[in-house]
């Protein structure tokens, strides 16, 4: 992002383009061509043409490489499920995994990046972590809504870090590594990672909980910073997800972007038999985006707040 000029830019991309992890090329490519003055009008590519295989079942992506061998005009190629009827969830696989919902949490992390720093780049995103807040409320509550639609009840947001979660086989397989996404049984819960523990997260919440109840966070110099109607929310989104504008990190910790990395590892979580990553769930990320939102909700005013 901080090269002086667009060539420059250029030269850096070409360079770390062959000797970077692609998805974290793809990712700072697209973080910097959205961000830089001299990039504007720039279109990229979706990201689900980017890297198709982490959005399609390998079974779709296997048959359309050979339909596409035999025939040259159009074809349509009918996706591959990951689950049944058997599973009452299933209801909903049409809305969880929808290519633009989850293009769309791609997308805005590109647009709102939790390591943006606006002293290195030269530009503040305003209310980064009100918005964080605001766009997980969204997408909660547009997935009760589409739950209610299919007579299934609203979501309970995760609350218990040791109760048992659902099971996943996400049926991808990276085209670049040719290794398939973990799968994950019914009925694992979060374990310890070699970076960070259960107990962490769970300290984590309490002092996040205990700061609303204050209605004051504490900066890294012990300072009490007040969770105004001004700017209350904002904080809270930062320290929540956490960004780089979080108030004290060490303090209150990274409670979202730990949580899915510990429902991503969960089948390994020290990485003794060296199994990919899985993909959450559709089903617990929602829980988890429900927790993230519940942390936000207060009590209703009173007549005399009004």
């Amino acid at each position: 992002y901080t090269a002086e000029d667009f060539d420059t830019f250029l030269t850096l991309a070409k360079q770390a383009r062959d000797v970077v992890n692609e998805g974290l090329f793809a990712y700072a490519f697209s973080v910097a061509v959205l961000h830089r003055d001299d990039c504007r009008g720039i279109r990229l590519p979706p990201i689900q043409e980017v890297f198709p295989d982490r959005f399609v079942p390998s079974e779709t992506i296997n048959l359309a490489i050979k339909e596409s061998k035999n025939k040259t005009e159009d074809i349509v190629v009918e996706i591959e499920d990951t689950g049944n009827i058997l599973d009452s969830e299933y209801k909903l696989a049409y809305f969880r995994e929808d290519i633009g919902v989850n293009a769309h949490h791609w997308h805005w992390h590109i647009v709102y990046p939790a390591n943006w720093n606006a002293e290195l780049t030269g530009k503040t995103k305003d209310r980064k972590g009100e918005l964080f807040y605001y766009m997980h409320q969204q997408m909660s509550a547009r997935y009760d809504c589409e739950r209610l639609s299919n007579g299934l009840q609203r979501m309970i947001p995760f609350h218990n870090f040791e109760e048992k979660l659902d099971g996943y086989a996400p049926h991808l397989t990276s085209l670049v590594s040719g290794l398939h996404y973990a799968s994950r049984p019914q009925g694992f819960s979060l374990r310890d990672l070699v970076d960070v523990d259960v107990q962490d997260m769970e300290r984590w919440r309490e002092r996040i909980l205990e700061a609303i109840d204050l209605q004051f966070v504490q900066d890294k110099q012990n300072n009490q910073i007040p969770l105004d109607e001004a700017r209350g929310a904002d904080i809270l989104g930062s320290l929540i997800e956490a960004n780089s504008d979080s108030i004290n990190k060490g303090f209150y910790g990274s409670i979202h972007n730990w949580g899915h990395v510990m429902m991503a590892r969960m089948h390994d979580p020290d990485g003794r038999f060296l199994c990919s990553s899985s993909r959450i769930s559709r089903t617990t990320k929602f829980l988890w985006m429900k927790l993230v939102v519940q942390i936000f909700w207060v009590p209703s005013l009173k007549q005399t707040q009004i």
